[in-house]
């Protein structure tokens, strides 16, 4: 059985560690506040940038016989993804303690991995925990093209930019005909939920509502103009999943600290019952012994 002492080291540590859960808990919730304004602030930007760069597509659709020469047409050109290398756009967090935030996106990272076997295959990975994962893959055709750590809390659009360099220049050197994307969106304090999709070319299914551009003359010529917008595009977008991705891994972690400091109460409630169980039959035995002791010398 357990002395008084270890059993009070033992409370003391637990506490300890119970209160540093409950300080990441409450530093999270400070956090997301702003992350979720700045998450809110940036959808409709993307939003207006998609449809506006449908309204294009379907013009130079329209307009253009030869539209299947055109450069434009590899970024909608659906029925040419599969024909070439895949990059993958892999998004995790710098650090863990946030439940199973990291797990889920490595494994589905791992599973895009297994999918694409036969291809060549790209990875831009933002996000230690990724980055750590990755490094310890020796897969053949695997080429991780970039990483970039450090980037949450914190993240700007200069992070973006970065990652959509690295994309357009493999696209239009024709190295991938396809980019999926792969990361936790913010769907409430209470949920986050993995999205694992076809981010390049561009899915226009999804793409709320519509911006009519037909009065509108452009100048130079409607091509150049999308071709000049494409990459800004897709910078916005990133731009967009990095905010979810922080927003999602704020919230994970401070539900999870939450969880974990809880447990840790429910064990301290445990084990303050087994000290006082320990005290109480330390001292009925010292008792015995002085009653045992006074009825020898009496006798």
């Amino acid at each position: 059985m357990q002395s008084l002492r270890d059993i009070r080291r033992e409370i003391k540590a637990i506490n300890a560690t119970r209160q540093i859960m409950l300080t990441m808990k409450h530093i999270s919730a400070a956090r997301i506040r702003r992350a979720q304004q700045q998450m809110e602030q940036g959808r409709p930007f993307a939003q207006k940038m998609a449809m506006m760069i449908d309204n294009l597509r379907q013009d130079i659709q329209a307009e253009d016989s030869l539209v299947r020469q055109t450069a434009a047409y590899k970024f909608f050109d659906e029925t040419n993804a599969d024909k070439g290398g895949a990059l993958l756009l892999l998004i995790t967090a710098d650090k863990g303690l946030c439940g199973a935030f990291n797990t889920i996106a490595i494994r589905e990272a791992l599973r895009w991995i297994k999918a694409n076997e036969h291809i060549e295959k790209y990875i831009f990975v933002i996000g230690r925990k990724g980055r750590d994962f990755l490094a310890r893959l020796k897969m053949p055709n695997l080429h991780i093209v970039g990483e970039l750590t450090g980037v949450f809390p914190r993240t700007n659009y200069a992070h973006a930019a970065i990652v959509q360099e690295q994309i357009v220049e493999l696209f239009e050197q024709g190295k991938i005909t396809r980019v999926d994307l792969i990361y936790n969106n913010f769907k409430s304090m209470a949920a986050q939920t993995l999205v694992s999709k076809t981010f390049l070319p561009f899915d226009f299914d999804e793409i709320e509502g519509e911006e009519d551009l037909s009065d509108f003359i452009f100048e130079p010529d409607i091509l150049e103009i999308f071709l000049t917008l494409a990459p800004r595009y897709i910078g916005s977008n990133i731009y967009r999943f990095l905010l979810e991705s922080q927003a999602a891994e704020l919230a994970a972690r401070m539900n999870a600290m939450e969880a974990a400091a809880k447990n840790a109460g429910d064990i301290l409630d445990d084990l303050k019952v087994k000290l006082n169980k320990v005290r109480q039959e330390s001292i009925t035995k010292e008792l015995t012994e002085i009653i045992g002791g006074a009825a020898a010398l009496n006798g």
